[in-house]
Formats: C-alpha cells, sequence, structure tokens
C-alpha cells in the first residue's frame, strides 16, 4: 500500500512538471511570435512590385542583377516592397551588387535564393545597404559562392553589406549561408535589428560589427562558421581607433558549433561599450570572449548557457552550465580606469577619446600621456595670430 502510495504521488509530481513544461513553452512562443511580429513589420507602402515584372527570371542560370536592381530603383522613396518570389536568382555580387535605396523594402518567399555568381573577388556583397534610412529585408536567403570561389585570397565576400550612413536598417527572417567572408557585415550605422537572422556555413563569421551604434540582434542562430579565422559566430570588433562599437544587445539567440568563439569582444583597436548579452544558448569550446573591452561589464552579461546533451527530457531538469565571459590579456588597472574615462569623453564627443581608446588598450604608458596632455592643451582662438 505504501508502494502504491509512492508511486501515485510520483506520477501526480510527473504530470504536474509536465503540464507546467508546457504551459511554459506556450507562454515563451507567443512572446517569441511576438517579438518577431514586432521586428517584421517596418512602415511601409500599399506599392509592391515583383523583379518577375522587371524581367527575372528565378532559374538558377540567368544573372538578374539587372532586374532586380531596376525594381528596387523603382521602388525607392516610397516605402513599398520589392517582392522576390520562390526561385534561385543569380546575381553579380562583385561588380554590380543590388543596392537598395532609401525608404523600401526587399522582401523575399520562403523558398526565395538571392545567389551570388562565382568570383574571385576579395570583397563583395549579396546586399549593399549605405547612406540609407528605413530600410528592411525579409525572409529568403542569400547564398554565397565560398565552393566555387575562384580566388585564394581576401576575407570580404558578405551577404548583406549595412554600411557608412544607414540608419533605422531591419533584417529579419533571412539566412545567410556559404559566404566567402561573413554573412552581415556592420559599420558606421546606426539603429540597426537583426532579428530571427540565420547565419550558417560562412567562411570568416556570421556577423562583423566594426562601427555601429544602436544594434538589436534577437531570436537567431549563428552556426557552422569556419574557414579563416576568428570563425566567430558575432565578432565585435573595431579596425580603427576612430571605430566604436557601443549599445549592441544580443538576446535570445543561439550560437552552434562555431571554429572560433560564439561571441567574440576585442577592443584592441577601437571602443566596444554598452554591450547586452543576456539568455543565449552555445554549443562549442568557446562561447564568449571579452579582449581588451573593460567598457563590457559581466553585469550585463547574464542568463546564458551552455546546451548540455545530459538533458534529456522535462522530468530531468538539470540546470545547464552557465556561460560566462572568458576574459583574456586583462588589462592593468591604470588602463582600465583609462578606458572608463574615454567612455564618459566618447559619450561626450570629445575629438580625443578614439585615440585615447586605441592607447589605452595596447599604448604605452607615455604615448597615453602625451594624448591626454594634447586632449587637455588650451586650443587657439578663431583669428588669432
Amino acid at each position: 500500500m505504501v508502494a502504491l502510495r509512492v508511486r501515485g504521488n510520483k506520477l501526480t509530481t510527473q504530470l504536474f512538471l509536465t503540464v507546467l513544461a508546457l504551459a511554459l513553452c506556450c507562454i515563451c512562443q507567443k512572446a517569441i511570435a511576438q517579438e518577431l511580429k514586432a521586428c517584421a513589420e517596418p512602415e511601409s507602402s500599399a506599392l509592391v512590385l515583383n523583379v518577375r515584372d522587371k524581367g527575372a527570371k528565378g532559374d538558377g542560370k540567368n544573372d538578374d542583377t539587372t532586374a532586380i536592381q531596376a525594381a528596387i530603383d523603382e521602388m525607392a522613396g516610397t516605402y513599398g516592397t520589392v517582392l522576390v518570389p520562390d526561385g534561385v536568382y543569380l546575381v553579380d555580387a562583385a561588380k554590380n551588387r543590388l543596392t537598395l535605396k532609401n525608404a523600401m523594402t526587399l522582401k523575399l518567399s520562403a523558398a526565395a535564393v538571392l545567389k551570388a555568381k562565382a568570383n574571385g573577388a576579395q570583397y563583395y556583397s549579396i546586399l549593399r545597404i549605405a547612406n540609407v534610412s528605413d530600410v528592411a529585408v525579409l525572409g529568403g536567403a542569400l547564398e554565397g559562392e565560398r565552393e566555387g570561389h575562384t580566388g585564394t585570397s581576401g576575407e570580404g565576400g558578405m551577404g548583406i553589406f549595412i554600411g557608412r550612413g544607414a540608419k533605422r536598417i531591419t533584417i529579419s527572417g533571412v539566412t545567410a549561408r556559404k559566404m566567402w567572408g561573413d554573412g552581415f557585415y556592420i559599420e558606421a550605422a546606426t539603429d540597426v535589428t537583426l532579428c530571427s537572422v540565420t547565419a550558417d556555413d560562412n567562411r570568416r563569421q556570421g556577423l562583423s560589427i566594426i562601427d555601429a551604434d544602436g544594434v538589436l540582434i534577437t531570436n537567431s542562430v549563428f552556426k557552422n562558421s569556419h574557414g579563416t579565422r576568428p570563425s566567430a559566430g558575432i565578432d565585435l570588433e573595431p579596425d580603427w581607433p576612430f571605430q566604436h562599437v557601443r549599445n549592441v544587445r544580443i538576446e535570445h539567440s543561439q550560437f552552434m558549433n562555431n571554429a572560433g568563439a560564439g561571441i567574440l569582444i576585442d577592443g584592441g583597436k577601437g571602443l566596444v561599450a554598452d554591450v547586452e548579452i543576456r539568455h543565449n544558448v552555445f554549443a562549442g569550446p568557446h562561447p564568449l570572449k571579452v579582449k581588451y573591452a573593460p567598457g563590457v561589464l559581466d553585469a550585463a552579461i547574464d542568463g546564458n548557457f551552455r546546451r548540455s546533451p545530459r538533458i534529456a527530457s522535462v522530468f530531468g531538469w538539470e540546470r545547464p552550465p552557465e556561460v560566462v565571459a572568458q576574459r583574456e590579456w586583462p588589462l592593468p588597472r591604470w588602463k582600465k580606469q583609462l578606458t572608463a574615462t574615454s567612455a564618459r569623453l566618447v559619450a561626450r564627443g570629445h575629438r580625443a577619446a578614439s585615440q585615447l581608446a586605441q592607447l589605452m588598450s595596447f599604448g604605452s604608458w607615455c604615448q597615453t600621456v602625451l594624448v591626454l596632455l594634447a586632449a587637455l592643451r588650451p586650443r587657439s582662438q578663431p583669428g588669432a595670430a
């Protein structure tokens, strides 16, 4: 009788846990669906132009670059939508790359693929977004040509290049795969959202953020980056002292089986600060690396976990191991203090802050003092002899 009672209590507990797990899944799915809906609905008008009306074939054989660009040009500034229906559209990503225009949406159907023609260029991009605002790219896939690339050097083949002057850019539901370089690339842009994107099997990394203010990455997957260093899922790494990466939020995303880090933050050449990394899942030997970036605080990195094969069912309830930042080559205390000062100067728009940020990362004590003295030296007034 006692054994039956114990067994009954155990079954009741398992049933309760099952119902609770299902309820939590429903709540999470509803929340994710609402967030994706918010990301996938940029401002738009009723205007829609099908690229096939401009002569695009989508047969995987003909070059459709000119036809697609003609549709983009016609829809510029209207908040209208250029529609790419199902099919494989060959495009010239090296010489005549597709360039998006102001206030428009490029929408790809679920089975639509923009595929780069084989080339030997060190730098290319299937889509280019620069000096424009209020642009969205929704759905479909961008496919690179890493398997058929005819060159051997360079690592700059991108799926979507978001460059200087780009503002209020939304990328949602897009897959970027098999690029010679990165799936997605952001440089000198502001207010960029990547929502429910997938970067898969790219040669350098899934996403590079070189210079940006205000980036949200949510509900996305970055996996299988391999081929050339750093092979990260996401790499936040300025190339020059005047470049800064600030106000970045990475949440509810997955980083799977990248040869390098799941997320790499490297402030060795420019300032990286105000980065939040929350509620992500990692699989791989190096989930999260932070180099020369004391402005990235441990308090802003929480709720991240490694995918654990030991959790086999809802009855296990074994907590997966939490991910913490692996910090490399810690800075001396005096450089950390100066980095904090530099962050405040940058926030106030101080001209010398970018130089200071670089020297605090890898410059000498004497060099840094000279920069500080130059910054504090009174400037001559206009009209002075």
